[in-house]
């Protein structure tokens, strides 16, 4: 008994136009396809993900998570079939929460699978999608540590906290040399006094 087959467009959201066309059994599961686009895509699997399921908007809808975390259903026991129904069907695709890619996903056509052919396979190929760690700048921008290249010490003072001991110390940790080290303990003969 042959399968069905749906050819889909996985279309990666982003600035420039970077889309895949697989082919995959409407019986597989969600896991599969997860797997499915992110190696037509060339990235490795690793990190949390989600199907959506979607409309002609691609608001969110009904989650399907990789994990099961107690949402709607996770990726190894629902079907395609079930998320990408009809021609009308849309889904959503997010791999990585903290980097959060987002995939349009869209039925092109359903059709009977062909002998001698292994699915899912990848069609079609457009555009060259950007490095998967391409967003990582994003993820840190507005943020600044205390000691970052390009910071001066001054920039970080610790708050008063309105224990005598406390800020006696922090005020003396304030004076220490760039290496962390402050002149009292410049030789471990220093370090025999406190001990």
């Amino acid at each position: 008994m042959s399968s069905k087959i749906a050819k889909l467009r996985v279309i990666l959201d982003t600035e420039m136009d970077v889309y895949r066309d697989l082919e995959i059994s409407i019986e597989s599961t969600l896991l599969h396809l997860h797997h499915a686009i992110l190696d037509s895509f060339g990235w490795a699997a690793g990190e949390m993900a989600s199907f959506f399921e979607s409309d002609e908007s691609w608001e969110k809808g009904k989650e399907y998570s990789l994990m099961d975390i107690g949402g709607d259903g996770d990726m190894a026991e629902v079907k395609v079939s079930s998320v990408l129904a009809n021609l009308d069907s849309r889904a959503v695709y997010v791999y990585d929460f903290l980097r959060m890619w987002s995939f349009f996903i869209e039925p092109l056509t359903f059709g009977e699978a062909e002998k001698g052919i292994e699915y899912p396979r990848l069609c079609l190929e457009h555009g060259t999608p950007p490095d998967f760690d391409s967003k990582d700048g994003d993820i840190l921008e507005g943020m600044s540590f205390p000691g970052e290249e390009g910071l001066e010490d001054e920039s970080y003072k610790p708050e008063k906290t309105g224990d005598p001991e406390i800020d006696a110390y922090l005020d003396e940790q304030d004076g220490e040399d760039d290496d962390g080290w402050n002149e009292d303990h410049a030789s471990l003969d220093g370090l025999d006094e406190l001990m």
